[in-house]
């Protein structure tokens, strides 16, 4: 039976009073007497409890490990490890130098599930088997990719006549215009191996081509390059993995031929859908002209098409080249956009806001919006994997789960193994997950003490001062994005790019407001007015909003220093990889031994050594390093290797060689006829010829020599010298050599003063023995670098020579990136 409720019974919330403090107290307490030097006793105090307390921590560490593990495993945060182990398997695979069997896969999977069931109540062993099970997924999911992908490469340089269909079409700023194009047929010479997709270039186009149009007519077609040199991009293996077999130019115009439309349903939305791209591009640059229309088309369609070398290169120096190609920051605004529109237009009804969940119907409609921009922006790489990261995010929050969360980021990286596992081995993928798992991590850390700080300091300052605490606190928020993904990301710019933004903390604070209210709300209105014909008023707000971003980048690019810090070791990118993980993804002290591997993977990078001597995989360019300078063997050689070497290696200067007769510094490289020969500061002698008629003369004169010739018996006599062929080359790939330091200055006559010839000698021959040759791609047993067996120079065959009866459409000087940069 209920008791009635009286006046005299007590409110409960007295309980959690603090305790009355009787002040009379205080007036009957004595005094203690001060010691002589109280500073010096408090602080004497302080520093023993301090040490108690570290040594008392410290002796406690080893029994604490396990009650760490514990809470980590109990908060679930293991599960953020899943996809680090399956990307690591997907590492494993693409690592391995020979080709893995599918059964011994499967069977190591199977072996592994039944012990996982066998060991299912021994946690550390179920924990361990959960690792090598995801591992050894990771290498399925990208064996079975690299199965259905199967892309055929063309072997070696070749002149044919090609029938093919337009699949995208871009115009470079240098000129001319780029095509990736579906090989439909090859003629005078059928080519028995063809590639399906090829990108090739052209001077010019019949007026009517364009994404969809078929092309007849004759072509020079060339392998695909490997890494400029070891350890750089290798766009054989990502073209291999876009289904791009090739590249080459037209020699003449082409002509428009008429052929039947593909049978497949998706080929033929796709081709709809770039239409309908190029159309939108053209329309958004006739809108706003010039460069601004180009950054425009951009933003919307992801076509760079138009945008000056100087503009890119500003965008790198201030840290904004991300805003130029669609990733998650414009996905995210535009799901933005387009959530808050809706919901806010929804709100406008307040019985049916009421009613119903406008949040879930906000978000359902926000990721129609970006599966619809996913579309427009042809589908790139980086676009697909900011809509997977998006899609999880506003599923969650369809299903009333936490949106921004390191598991949400998890998943979407699972996803993105699961589907194109190589992905991982490009910076798109590094870059944009280790940015966007930092922010979640640090806002998770900061959040909750920004928000104390500012409670209070509204409470003491009052609502008159709230706005401008709100513009600070807003400019800190930008701050703080720019510098934890900036960060974060930095590691792995680094690697690929040898290169980081110093001011890229200033160039984002200043540029992403523009972009966010300025440049994107416009591009989505515009897309909505254009119906209408009414698109040309929001697109002259973007066209000023992208002025005022361009002239932010060209400020801060102007004041930026240098950011070159030379090439990181991958050694160095495992540790600061794996540091960077255990930062971000344990919670527990645990988390501290980050520390360590951040320390060592610094150090590691700081103490690496630039190769002495590296040479392009064509044989052609051979570069002496001498500090900061490198001498080069040819008076022209390509402008991409020649500003790859000089940012990667961090050079000042590329000296070219002497003429014959003419006066050269030291390790210059002097030509006389075909032979090049040059000497190292530690007194070896680098020898150069690319005609079998020198071969004699390069080998007696130089301890290094390369002869870039094929032939059957290309090599030297004298077994101590060092011998790079072309047919190496074109097996494995561009080289770096490594030579010991010189300790004790050049080995010269003069130097023999103090030590005899056979001293001499023996030193050269010393450091000729300990020299380290380092190949790009290594044996070419995987299937993105097979073809390399069959081009001419590994077959010891020379080179063709072309010469054709038109006039070329001449291919620009250096196209490598032709089939990554779409």
């Amino acid at each position: 039976m209920r008791r009635p409720v009286t006046s005299t019974q007590t409110s409960e919330r007295h309980f959690f009073d603090r305790p009355a403090v009787d002040e009379r107290d205080f007036a009957t307490q004595i005094p203690q007497d001060e010691p002589d030097f109280p500073e010096r006793s408090n602080l004497l105090a302080k520093t023993r409890r301090a040490v108690t307390t570290r040594w008392h921590w410290v002796r406690h560490i080893p029994s604490s490990i396990p009650l760490a593990f514990s809470r980590e495993y109990d908060r679930g945060n293991f599960f953020l490890f899943v996809p680090v182990f399956a990307g690591s398997g997907a590492v494993v695979y693409f690592s391995l130098p020979t080709e893995p069997r599918l059964s011994a896969i499967l069977f190591g999977l199977t072996a592994l599930s039944g012990l996982k069931l066998l060991a299912v109540n021994r946690r550390l062993i179920s924990l361990c088997l959960t690792i090598a099970l995801c591992i050894i997924t990771g290498m399925l999911c990208a064996k079975f990719e690299t199965m259905r992908l199967d892309t055929t490469m063309l072997g070696s340089g070749i002149t044919t006549r090609l029938t093919g269909r337009i699949v995208a079409i871009a115009r470079p700023e240098r000129g001319g215009w780029r095509l990736t194009m579906d090989v439909i047929a090859t003629e005078r010479p059928q080519l028995l191996y063809k590639p399906e997709r090829l990108v090739i270039s052209a001077r010019s186009l019949p007026p009517d081509a364009g994404p969809g149009t078929s092309l007849h007519g004759l072509v020079h077609l060339r392998p695909q390059s490997g890494p400029v040199r070891p350890g750089n991009c290798d766009f054989a293996f990502h073209n291999y993995y876009r289904g791009i077999g090739g590249n080459g130019f037209f020699l003449g115009k082409p002509e428009i031929v008429s052929l039947a439309k593909p049978a497949g349903i998706a080929d033929q939305i796709l081709l709809m859908v770039a239409g309908m791209r190029q159309q939108l591009t053209n329309h958004i640059q006739h809108q706003i002209k010039g460069e601004p229309g180009a950054i425009a088309a951009s933003q919307i369609t992801g076509q760079r098409d138009g945008i000056s070398e100087a503009t890119n290169n500003a965008m790198r120096l201030s840290g904004l080249s991300h805003v130029l190609s669609i990733s998650g920051f414009h996905m995210a605004l535009v799901a933005a956009i387009v959530m808050g529109a809706l919901r806010a237009s929804l709100a406008f009804f307040p019985e049916f806001s009421a009613r119903y969940p406008i949040k879930k119907f906000s978000a359902f409609a926000a990721l129609l919006a970006c599966a619809f921009y996913l579309l427009l922006s042809g589908l790139d790489v980086a676009a697909q994997r900011s809509f997977v990261m998006l899609a999880v995010i506003l599923i969650a929050m369809i299903a009333d789960r936490a949106a921004l969360s390191l598991r949400n980021v998890a998943l979407a990286a699972l996803v993105t193994i699961a589907i194109a596992p190589h992905e991982i081995l490009g910076p798109s993928f590094q870059m944009s997950y280790s940015a966007t798992a930092a922010l979640i991590a640090f806002y998770g850390w900061w959040s909750p003490r920004r928000a104390l700080g500012n409670s209070r300091r509204k409470r003491r300052n009052g609502l008159l001062l709230q706005l401008p605490d709100r513009i600070v606190d807003h400019i800190n928020g930008i701050a703080m994005t720019s510098l934890v993904a900036g960060s974060a990301s930095a590691i792995f710019a680094v690697y690929h790019f040898n290169n980081t933004a110093p001011l890229g903390l200033i160039g984002n604070a200043l540029a992403l407001p523009v972009i966010s209210i300025l440049v994107m709300p416009f591009a989505v209105l515009a897309l909505l007015l254009m119906p209408f014909d009414m698109d040309w008023l929001p697109f002259r707000v973007m066209e000023r909003g992208i002025e005022l971003f361009t002239i932010i980048a060209n400020h801060v690019a102007a004041l930026s220093p240098s950011g070159h810090l030379g090439p990181m070791p991958q050694m160095s990118l495992l540790l600061l990889s794996a540091g960077l993980i255990v930062l971000l993804f344990l919670s527990s002290w645990l988390r501290l031994c980050s520390l360590p591997l951040l320390a060592v993977g610094a150090l590691v990078m700081l103490r690496a050594i630039s190769p002495d001597i590296v040479i392009s995989e064509d044989g052609r360019l051979v570069g002496l390093r001498n500090g900061e300078i490198l001498m080069i063997n040819r008076p022209q050689g390509g402008a991409f290797i020649l500003n790859n070497w000089q940012q990667g290696y961090g050079l000042a200067q590329i000296i070219k060689p002497a003429k014959a007769n003419a006066q050269a510094t030291d390790g210059m490289f002097e030509c006389a006829d075909k032979l090049c020969t040059a000497r190292e500061p530690g007194g070896l002698i680098i020898a150069y010829t690319d005609k079998a008629a020198y071969r004699d003369a390069a080998c007696s004169e130089g301890n290094i020599v390369v002869l870039a010739f094929a032939g059957r018996d290309v090599s030297c006599s004298n077994p101590g010298t060092l011998v790079g062929t072309l047919h190496d080359l074109a097996l494995n790939g561009a080289a770096e050599i490594r030579l010991d330091p010189v300790t004790q200055g050049p080995v010269t006559q003069g130097y023999g003063e103090a030590m005899n010839a056979s001293r001499i000698e023996q030193a050269l021959d010393q450091r000729l023995i300990s020299a380290s040759l380092t190949y790009a791609i290594g044996p070419p047993d995987r299937p993105w670098n097979t073809y390399r067996v069959h081009s001419r120079a590994a077959r010891n065959m020379p080179e063709r020579v072309h010469k054709p009866k038109t006039k070329a459409s001449t291919p620009n000087s250096d196209e490598r990136d032709a089939g990554l940069d779409q």
